[in-house]
């Protein structure tokens, strides 16, 4: 499908840009954070629901990862992939033009329908801020938060659902407490869809009773791609919401697990 063709919301994505990003931003993800990303011959030759666990706060160095891997494994304009996030990620200025350009559009329903249509496929994290601003503690667990919206928009839409795990984002910075408490009692997430005001521990800052902008540790991020799931095939026509999300969720932390037990010194391994 041509730009001119493309749902507006999706034609900031920049292909050339994309392409002439990849070799300096590979370097950098290879060198600093050693990026392994396996199991890409999961996928299928169709639009896709990718559904990830969310790490690293605001930089969340584990999604780019996977945004540079998938436009290499499959090219920039072979299968086209958007990432749904944040409207404070994608309307941030300089940051938000920057990461529009590399497929990242506003986290709705309706835009991932339109990706769908147009023949490419979309990322989405379901535990969002929740997830993203866990404890380190819970580093290796799936933090949905109970949402299942994912589920019926790949039902409804009737598109597979990839699931992605990855470990060593909550390893470049450490949230020591996630303030759901406190943004609550403030009303964030009323005025701003933030659900969480967490105290963190990142460099340059030290500890800090907000989420700033950091230096990511050279932590060690591995992603992988597990088998895809069909919703209407396991789950019929009429899902039960609540046991596919069960199943689902059960999924991927299997698979975080066993990436997770790799691990023995995130900056070492």
């Amino acid at each position: 499908m041509t730009d001119s063709a493309l749902p507006v919301e999706l034609r900031d994505r920049d292909p050339r840009f994309i392409r002439t990003m990849l070799p300096t931003l590979w370097l950098m993800a290879s060198v600093w954070f050693r990026a392994e990303v396996d199991g890409f011959d999961n996928v299928p030759d169709e639009p896709v629901l990718f559904v990830g666990n969310h790490s690293g706060g605001g930089a969340t160095p584990d999604t780019a990862i996977f945004l540079l891997a998938y436009n290499t494994y499959f090219t920039v304009e072979g299968r086209p992939l958007y990432a749904l996030a944040h409207d404070i990620l994608t309307r941030t200025p300089g940051f938000g033009p920057l990461i529009r350009k590399l497929g990242v559009v506003p986290a709705d329903h309706s835009c991932a329908e339109k990706v769908f249509n147009s023949g490419g496929s979309a990322l989405v994290y379901p535990g969002g801020d929740v997830e993203a601003l866990r404890p380190w503690r819970d580093r290796n667990r799936i933090v949905f938060s109970g949402r299942k919206g994912f589920l019926q928009l790949a039902h409804r839409c009737n598109v597979k659902i990839v699931p992605v795990v990855a470990t060593g984002g909550h390893d470049t910075f450490f949230v020591l407490n996630d303030g759901q408490r406190t943004a609550k009692a403030l009303r964030l997430d009323k005025v701003t869809r933030v659900k969480t005001l967490p105290v963190t521990f990142s460099i340059p800052w030290g500890l800090s009773p907000v989420p700033l902008p950091f230096v990511p540790l050279p932590a060690k991020i591995r992603v992988q791609v597990l088998e895809p799931i069909d919703l209407r095939a396991r789950f019929g026509h009429e899902p039960d919401w609540d046991q596919a999300y069960d199943y689902f969720t059960s999924v991927m932390q299997v698979g975080l697990s066993r990436l997770a037990s790799k691990t023995v010194v995130p900056m070492i391994r």
